[in-house]
């Protein structure tokens, strides 16, 4: 068979040795034998989604214990992580618009950085992320997100996709525990994400203060003060799920502060990451990403450094 990538030639064809493999590895990848202008080599092509580096290190050892020649992953894409792992551990690869081929003399070809529009993350997948920040592991355990997180296993999958493709975190796994994993220290981690992350809340109104109810916190600036040294609102902030609440019942109108209070409807629970009576620190921290007030973005700063300092 013959495949052209970046006007190189590739004759390749099925690696008749790979019986020879553990199952695992043997498993795992369509196995090709091929020849890059003289130089011949391996192509391994994932069935699933690839290991840790260490892991494919190992597999990569095993099969070069079988014939010693350079070992190359052939993949649909990469994401920008895994791009500069494979690179910093001299992993070769190609993909339809980049290759990383050091035994042909370090090509490297990357795909042109157009303005690409950054995709914003599902709710579901801001709430993994939000997870993983509370977290006290580099490494979270998928199995671990699906017993916390109110997901189906087709959301949680889509979730840790999008944070893979972000290039903020990379996936792999230990055995067949699946993990994602990110190189940032948290503070930064959330920095860095800040474009893909969105307010939690969906819609803002008022309502009576006998209609307070078990299933709002608070949020907002009262949220806030009560966290950091912000001086406390009159009016009390409040949030609740959407699913929790029907935004018909939400005045628009703000007439008495002593008998109403502010009441935002969120698009996942605010008490999901909640300790105590009110929403959690980076989900407040979030719901304040589009304020201009220097006394809520002092405040703001000041409990993000306080929480995910903290936690590195």
């Amino acid at each position: 068979m013959l495949m052209n990538i970046f006007g190189i030639q590739i004759e390749y064809e099925a690696w008749n040795k790979k019986k020879s493999l553990p199952i695992y590895i043997l498993n795992s990848y369509d196995f090709y034998v091929a020849n890059l202008k003289k130089a011949r080599c391996i192509m391994l092509q994932p069935l699933y989604e690839l290991n840790s580096i260490p892991t494919l290190q190992k597999q990569i050892e095993k099969i070069r214990q079988i014939e010693d020649i350079p070992v190359v992953f052939m993949l649909k894409n990469i994401s920008e992580y895994r791009r500069k792992a494979f690179i910093e551990n001299n992993i070769p690869f190609i993909t339809e618009k980049q290759a990383f081929l050091p035994f042909m003399g370090a090509i490297l070809m990357e795909e042109s950085k157009t303005n690409k529009s950054i995709e914003k993350f599902f709710y579901s997948t801001q709430q993994l992320f939000i997870y993983y920040l509370y977290n006290n592991e580099k490494r979270l355990y998928i199995s671990e997100a699906s017993k916390a997180l109110p997901f189906s296993a087709m959301t949680l999958t889509r979730a840790v996709r999008q944070l893979e493709d972000s290039g903020l975190f990379v996936t792999g796994k230990t055995g067949v525990n699946k993990f994602i994993e990110s190189k940032y220290a948290r503070l930064e981690l959330l920095e860095k994400a800040k474009a893909y992350l969105s307010t939690p809340i969906i819609s803002i109104g008022y309502i009576d203060k006998t209609q307070v109810d078990k299933n709002m916190v608070f949020a907002g600036e009262t949220a806030l003060s009560k966290k950091t040294m912000l001086n406390a609102s009159k009016l009390i902030t409040y949030a609740i799920s959407e699913k929790d609440y029907n935004k018909k019942d939400l005045n628009d109108e703000l007439i008495d502060p002593n008998k109403q209070v502010k009441l935002e409807i969120w698009a996942y629970n605010p008490k999901q990451f909640s300790n105590d009576d009110s929403a959690d620190d980076i989900s407040v921290i979030l719901s304040f990403k589009n304020t201009n007030d220097e006394r809520i973005e002092e405040a703001v700063e000041y409990l993000q450094k306080r929480r995910l300092l903290n936690n590195d």
